[in-house]
């Protein structure tokens, strides 16, 4: 996809601010891209690409796993090309005990 790999380390992070912008909203199910959440969180373009790596990751894996504090139900591409994305991101109940 063109990405670049994205550490253990960096997808916790990316997986926190996910969170945070679920909860901040007070929502359990969004359908967004990582620019939005990148904008949301007043952070540069490079931490979006972060962020949608992460998320390609876990989708193209097909992690479900409680330690990110979300589920990725899906994604689908914006429009007829391959980027930005549209993920569809439900948060678990366990999340919300991190902010």
């Amino acid at each position: 996809m063109g990405h670049r790999r994205t550490d253990s380390g960096r997808r916790y992070t990316c997986a926190h601010l996910i969170c945070a912008y679920l909860l901040t909203n007070n929502i359990t199910r969004a359908v967004v891209t990582a620019r939005d959440i990148a904008q949301f969180h007043h952070l540069s373009w490079k931490s979006s690409r972060s962020i949608s790596a992460m998320l390609d990751f876990l989708y193209t894996n097909r992690i479900r796993e409680t330690r990110f504090g979300f589920y990725l139900m899906g994604t689908a591409p914006f429009k007829k090309t391959d980027y930005p994305h549209h993920y569809t991101i439900e948060l678990i109940d366990q999340a919300r005990g991190i902010l």
